[in-house]
């Protein structure tokens, strides 16, 4: 008889072990590791999803000697595995390093979109729905005003559907956060229309390219290349940091030594933070490379993503370009792995298990005697620690190909237009500069990084914050459709112009969102053609690109946008980059706050003057002589990294040691904050000075969602010895936890607080 070894799925942490079925005779030549499987799992006999991990022949006197009887498997739920040995090992890597379970670290390893026991039926591999507007915006807005539609949730989809001309239903439901049942609602009261529209089935046929021939590289780019080649001819495990400027080239340097790992007859993934946002890079690997790309996008169909993973898997593409998932393809015979801007926070993951990208792409590459190369302009402060070291190696550029030279930056101080009394958010300063490129056909970007039209109300009275009723956060006003929005659990709520409190109708508004923004430029520059990149602007299919597209073919006057508008775009006519808002970047309190900080002043900064026609940026601040502001001004990253590992060093933060945050999370405050003391006595009992623990403390946002938070943190450098530890304090509380709270670990969070 097979007996196989499973793994159940379940995040709770004493299930985090191996349980044994019987395989029936039937399922035999069908039963492999890596396998999904259904069985009757506990004494309530629930079905439960799990993982074959080891599969064993068992006589019937080795049977007998189980103390109980052994459950049938129900069903094998796959027909083939994406799961082998090295990624076994690979998941319990993970769960050693960011506290979760094997399971949810096997679920990272599985084909997007991969259906469990508990999903509905799947989507239709050949269909999508439209959502369309069969009423005309007039019609929609007399009623919102008459107050025939008074829903909340209404308004938001169909303010949305008025500046959107058709948009899939799905995009709708993950980007607006808006169910089916209100899609239905709408639909069934005779505004919208839901229609099926046929999905081409081949991805790279949206890259409208033609092929291109590797560009002979300036003197910087075959240093590099050349270096680079070396580590994949060696056949051994190397770490490299590309420091390069922003529009140095970093992208030709990739696609050529991607070049020599396909002669070599090995294979490649490159990250890059999300394909929507870097479509040009992308593209210049599908001109370079053609079919030999496979690409893992968020936006395809699921049956379009298993068909990718089956292709990786299958052998038939080399290439491999997605987002921080695409790093746990079925790839084998790896040679190399770029990370592109790996600066960017997206290849921190912020759901269980909460992974570091890099860390496991190090781990991969190390298995696989592979080359990693990690690209930024701005790396991260830990990164070029470790390059500093000689932990790994860097190749710097420092120059743009060509005639390009890095734009010229100035701070304008806002104190002073207070003074000549400009109480508008764009300085005087900027507001010439950006007439002169109206004048001039050239192109302005504007970043702000606040969506919607004001960022909070407040009543003048008695102070009162017009806040989410779920989230310890402030309300955002959308003018468009006039609602207030909760940016983090997506509620939405009618505008009111009394004060709930006190009755006052003298309420006043905060800084500008994006929204305000726009409409300040117009009103300011009449006749001037603006376009818009934030949160509430891309929702759509291909949304990102299509503003880009606009901007860039249209010759559009000013691009307004959030961080966005930092990624990657390499538009020849921008010349003028106006940053404004800074002063609240600066002002975060949190270790990482200073790096978030310069990486996105630099990055937006970057995207002016990548061409002939000289750039120029303009940096409004109330703080002008801060150390992060005069370090952009003098394109200095090493003059900004100094200082900042000095910090680092003194207060005690990676690199020089480790953080673990607990949460501890619920609905009842009083049982969370029963919980989070309970923990911290669990973490100090017997703490022989492995680590240091930090008093309870709740975070800058103390509830989401309903759901009150409050945090401890620890600080250790994690070994083997700290690791040990602190599971052993982990499953002492785990093991008697209250039912309504739910405790999260993580590794050197990017945001704390």
């Amino acid at each position: 008889m097979k007996i196989a070894k499973v793994l159940i799925n379940t995040s709770v942490k004493s299930l985090n072990k191996v349980y044994d079925y019987l395989v029936p005779e039937k399922m035999e030549q069908d039963i492999k590791i890596g396998k999904r499987v259904l069985v009757s799992f506990g004494k309530g006999r629930s079905d439960e999803e799990a993982i074959i991990v080891k599969i064993e022949e068992k006589t019937a006197e080795e049977l007998k000697s189980y103390n109980y009887k052994l459950k049938e498997i129900i069903e094998i739920l796959d027909e083939v595995s994406y799961i082998n040995e090295s990624r076994l090992k690979l998941a319990k890597y993970i769960s050693f390093l960011y506290f979760c379970n094997v399971y949810d670290a096997l679920k990272l390893m599985l084909p997007p979109g991969t259906k469990s026991k508990n999903t509905k039926k799947s989507l239709n591999t050949k269909q999508n729905t439209l959502v369309k507007l069969i009423k005309n915006q007039e019609e929609i807005m007399e009623d919102i005003e008459n107050n025939v539609i008074t829903s909340a949730k209404h308004i938001k989809l169909l303010t949305f559907l008025m500046y959107n001309d058709y948009v899939l239903i799905n995009d709708i439901i993950d980007g607006l956060e808006i169910s089916r049942q209100v899609i239905n609602t709408v639909e069934k009261n005779g505004y919208i229309t839901l229609e099926k529209v046929d999905i081409k089935p081949d991805f790279l046929t949206e890259f409208k390219v033609s092929p291109t021939e590797p560009k002979k590289p300036t003197p910087e780019q075959e240093f590099a290349i050349d270096r680079i080649n070396s580590y994949i001819d060696s056949n051994e495990y190397k770490q490299c940091l590309l420091f390069g400027v922003t529009g140095s080239g970093k992208t030709e340097v990739y696609l050529q030594v991607i070049k020599r790992v396909l002669e070599k007859g090995k294979r490649a993934i490159v990250l890059v933070p999300e394909i929507s946002l870097t479509y040009q890079t992308v593209n210049r690997f599908v001109s370079r490379f053609g079919n030999n790309i496979a690409i893992l996008h968020s936006k395809m169909t699921v049956s379009k993503r298993k068909e990718e993973y089956k292709r990786i898997k299958n052998g038939e593409v080399d290439i491999i370009i997605g987002a921080r998932s695409a790093i746990f393809a079925p790839v084998d015979n790896l040679g190399l792995v770029i990370i592109d801007e790996e600066h960017d926070g997206s290849y921190y993951s912020q759901t269980t298990p909460k992974y570091s990208t890099k860390e496991v792409a190090s781990y991969i590459c190390k298995e696989n005697n592979a080359t990693l190369i990690l690209g930024s302009a701005t790396p991260e402060i830990s990164s070029f620690y470790k390059a500093q070291a000689g932990i790994m190696d860097i190749v710097t550029m420092e120059n743009r190909p060509g005639t390009a030279v890095m734009p010229k930056i100035e701070i304008v101080n806002m104190k002073y237009d207070r003074v000549l009394g400009n109480t508008s958010d764009i300085s005087l300063r900027l507001k010439e500069e950006i007439k002169k490129n109206i004048d001039k056909n050239e192109q302005t970007m504007i970043f702000l990084n606040r969506r919607g039209y004001l960022s909070y109300l407040r009543c003048n009275e008695c102070s009162y914050i017009f806040k989410c009723p779920n989230c310890d956060v402030a309300f955002v006003y959308h003018k468009t459709s006039n609602l207030l929005h909760c940016h983090y659990c997506s509620h939405v709520e009618r505008n009111v112009h009394k004060c709930p409190c006190c009755g006052s109708e003298n309420i006043s508004s905060s800084t500008i969102g994006t929204q305000r923004l726009e409409e300040e430029l117009k009103e300011i520059f009449p006749g001037v053609t603006t376009l818009r990149m934030d949160a509430d602007t891309t929702v759509a299919k291909d949304s990102h690109q299509k503003i880009l597209d606009k901007f860039k073919n249209e010759n559009i006057n000013i691009l307004i946008g959030t961080q966005m508008i930092s990624k990657g775009h390499d538009i020849e006519n921008v010349t003028l980059v106006g940053i404004l808002g800074v002063d609240t970047m600066l002002g975060m309190d949190d270790y990482l706050s200073s790096e978030r900080a310069f990486s996105n002043i630099s990055q937006v900064s970057g995207r002016a003057g990548r061409a002939k026609l000289p750039g120029r940026v303009l940096i409004q601040t109330n703080d002008p002589d801060n150390y992060i502001l005069n370090a952009v001004i003098n394109n200095s990253y090493i003059e900004f990294y100094e200082k900042e590992i000095k910090h680092r060093k003194k207060f005690g933060y990676p690199p020089f040691i480790d953080i673990v945050l607990f949460e501890i999370s619920g609905r009842n405050f009083y049982l969370v904050k029963s919980e989070i003391d309970r923990l911290y006595n669990i973490l100090n009992s017997e703490n022989t000075g492995i680590y240091k623990v930090f008093n309870p403390k709740a975070p800058f946002i103390q509830k989401i969602n309903n759901k009150f938070r409050v945090n401890i943190i620890v600080k250790t450098k994690l070994n083997t010895n700290s690791y040990n530890k602190l599971y052993e304090k982990i499953n002492i509380f785990s093991k008697t936890k209250k039912n309504g709270v739910n405790m999260v670990v993580t590794r050197n969070p990017i945001f704390i607080g």
